[in-house]
């Protein structure tokens, strides 16, 4: 049964993925059809999904399901994984080439803590393609990992991360790289990204729960406009902002902004109102009226839809929302 199950993703720059689940292998289709990545054997459509892992106890990975299938961002041919690294709440970004023109790629995360726990797990069947490795392990350690698994992509994680977003010109002599690679990736494959963070994710909830974290109210607002956000993500993202308006820990930081938390938790329900055009409740929150911040937010929201609507009737819809909305800021 399981070599007939498929899960496909459309992707915001047109591409459809289809993965099949029970190889763990998938297809971009484009616009000409089945895409031929750069560097494939034999000219072959099918693709396995990478497997990455990331090992020592330092890294946080808990935004992904890990050892499930997930989708990351592809930027100029490069898979884009996000992570968190030594207790910091920066988030910082390793890039992996694909071969692929597509703009979102599937991946498999895993995170080991230690290497016996990722050679138990070599051992019982997982096929790696690359390992993400702390520093902190010795250099005896890496060098048997390299032997003992050749045709895995090591890539060591350096201590001194130099932060930049113009990877192109990072210097590539030794005391200035992030990541030594033991084979072919170089220091430009990993960046630390303290700018704009939604451009280097493809996990919206990810993005949102790191924010939320960080109480970056502002940021997790800007999600809605960074990313054609699905009915799943918007309920993840309210089911976050649940947990902490509630504050059953009674955290004062959390009191202290509950009204902002609740407003941006109108925010969200109203955007997937919009999101499913769902007209008649829609309808009755306008003759209801909402707070004048949510009115600006979804003022500027009904915009994006506007300009994105595929046919006329939606686009009428969506002005006439807008029109209704701007009387509330009246």
């Amino acid at each position: 049964m399981e070599e007939t199950l498929y899960e496909e993703k459309k992707t915001p720059a047109g591409f459809l993925i289809k993965v099949r689940l029970g190889k763990m292998n998938y297809v971009v289709f484009g616009p000409s059809g089945p895409e031929i990545p750069k560097g494939s054997k034999n000219n072959s459509i099918v693709v396995n999904v990478p497997k990455v892992v990331f090992l020592g106890s330092d890294f946080d990975l808990s935004h992904f399901h890990l050892g499930e299938l997930s989708f990351v961002n592809v930027k100029a041919g490069k898979l884009v994984i996000p992570y968190q690294h030594g207790g910091s709440h920066d988030i910082k970004t390793i890039f992996l080439g694909s071969g692929s023109e597509s703009d979102i790629l599937p991946v498999l995360i895993y995170h080991f803590m230690n290497i016996k726990e990722f050679m138990k797990a070599s051992e019982a069947g997982g096929e790696f393609n690359h390992l993400v490795i702390d520093e902190v392990f010795s250099r005896p350690d890496m060098v048997n990992l390299k032997i003992r698994y050749h045709s895995l992509n090591i890539l060591i994680l350096k201590k001194k991360i130099t932060a930049t977003t113009q990877v192109q010109n990072i210097p590539e002599s030794e005391g200035d790289r992030q990541v030594v690679d033991s084979g072919k990736v170089r220091a430009t494959d990993i960046i630390s990204t303290g700018s704009n963070l939604n451009m280097y994710s493809g996990n919206p909830v990810f993005l949102a729960r790191i924010h939320l974290r960080n109480m970056e109210l502002d940021k997790v607002k800007q999600i809605l406009f960074d990313f054609n956000l699905s009915s799943e993500d918007v309920k993840f993202i309210k089911a976050f902002l649940a947990v902490m308006i509630k504050n059953e820990n009674n955290k004062e930081e959390l009191e202290a902004n509950k009204e902002k938390l609740k407003n941006l938790d109108e925010i969200f329900r109203l955007s997937l109102l919009i999101q499913n055009k769902e007209e008649v409740q829609f309808e009755k929150e306008l003759e209801a009226g909402f707070s004048r911040e949510a009115a600006n937010m979804i003022n500027t929201l009904l915009e994006k839809y506007q300009d994105e609507a595929k046919n006329v009737e939606d686009e009428i819809m969506y002005w006439e929302w807008k029109y209704r909305t701007r009387r509330i800021l009246t």
